[in-house]
């Protein structure tokens, strides 16, 4: 295969979706396919994210091509991530992509989706892309609360039109499950949605349990890591290592503010960033991972948990939900189902043989079906299909 393949994201930061695009970029050069990350603004949410997994992954920053003068952006009002450059660039990138560059772009999310659609209108670069979340979900789900009346209908019928834009002009919806696939076909019934499942790298040997509960993502406003003190109220015992970077630093400090204040920091280690290698090593000590924010497209704790021979407990109808059997491999529960969460880590702490058996059950799932390999030929049949 001598396609030139563009992954495309809109900056590098530390969560799931920067993470797969890498992934994807490394299988795909491994099968002998031209593939690069393509980031469309070189300025980062967190410096250095993903050092360790970018080592001789090659990386075009679009805006690195144009005049200072384009490149100005600032946060929109209200919007943790929604930027002016992510209405600006679609005007300008388009002529700073090289004839021949790519023959194929696969983006990954709503916002990037709009800088290389307008590259397939201006370049003929045909175009899919990840989406993870649509629009509207995002905005149901992240910003509610925070609009009401006329501003809350006009933001929504603003949301639907954008998701109906990016639907209608992309070449296949790539998704991580079916959560969203109803709203898409709703849209557009005659759209190809194409499933494709992300992967991780499992372990090689599951390390010995440790007496902690894992919390790892990316945290920032819109993940609620606030609600894991209703966990300790109810389970005072409990011992939490939340890992992972906290994009706003003042956002982490108000958090610890409100541990101290509870006086559970006993019951909580902020972790903070720490490389794969490590990740990977607290991920197989953990007795259990847990995650409570739904995240719908996909739900990577569930799956990297898996991979390092642990089980999970997690909401239930995420995309990994599909993956797995539930109350075999991990459990699935109601969100923020507080009385059902706590239960089952009482459940999996007084029984650690069980917790054992069922992360060495989804780690062999993982193992013998869910490579990054078999991502990228997935990836290879929606480019050739």
């Amino acid at each position: 295969m001598n396609e030139k393949i563009g992954i495309v994201i809109d900056r590098l930061n530390v969560g799931g979706v920067e993470k797969i695009a890498i992934e994807q970029v490394k299988s795909l050069r491994k099968m002998g396919t031209d593939a690069h990350l393509v980031v469309l603004r070189e300025k980062a949410v967190v410096e250095n994210a993903f050092s360790d997994l970018l080592v001789d992954v090659p990386i075009i920053f679009l805006d690195k091509r144009l005049p200072k003068v384009f490149k100005l952006s600032f946060q929109l009002p209200m919007f943790h991530f929604f930027s002016s450059f992510h209405l600006t660039y679609p005007l300008f990138l388009p002529f700073v992509v090289k004839k021949g560059e790519f023959d194929y772009l696969i983006a990954h999310g709503t916002y990037t989706s709009l800088s290389t659609i307008s590259i397939q209108k201006i370049k003929k670069i045909p175009t899919s892309a990840f989406i993870w979340d649509p629009a509207i979900y995002i905005l149901d789900r992240v910003y509610g609360n925070k609009t009401k009346g006329m501003i809350k209908k006009i933001l929504r019928f603003m949301a639907t039109r954008f998701d109906r834009y990016i639907i209608n002009n992309i070449q296949t919806v790539l998704v991580g499950g079916i959560a969203h696939n109803a709203y898409i076909h709703n849209i557009n019934s005659t759209k190809l949605i194409k499933v494709i499942y992300p992967s991780v790298h499992p372990v090689k040997r599951i390390l010995k349990k440790e007496d902690y509960v894992l919390m790892a993502t990316a945290w920032k406003r819109g993940k609620n890591p606030e609600y894991v003190i209703e966990i300790i109220k109810a389970k005072p015992d409990i011992k939490i290592m939340m890992v992972g970077k906290w994009l706003d630093p003042e956002y982490k400090a108000e958090f610890q503010a409100v541990i101290d204040n509870n006086k559970f920091s006993s019951n909580i280690k902020l972790v903070g960033d720490v490389s794969e290698k490590e990740m990977s090593d607290y991920l197989s000590r953990a007795l259990v991972v847990l995650q409570t924010n739904d995240d719908r497209g996909f739900g990577m704790p569930a799956l990297e948990a898996a991979g390092a021979g642990t089980t999970f407990i997690i909401p239930k109808e995420q995309g990994v939900c599909s993956l797995f059997d539930d109350g075999k491999d991990g459990f699935y529960t109601n969100e923020k189902d507080t009385d059902t969460i706590v239960s089952l880590l009482d459940k999996i702490n007084n029984d650690k043989e069980l917790a054992s058996l069922m992360g060495k059950r989804a780690w062999t799932k993982v193992k013998n079906n869910y490579s990054w390999e078999k991502h990228a030929l997935e990836i290879i049949k929606v480019i050739n299909p």
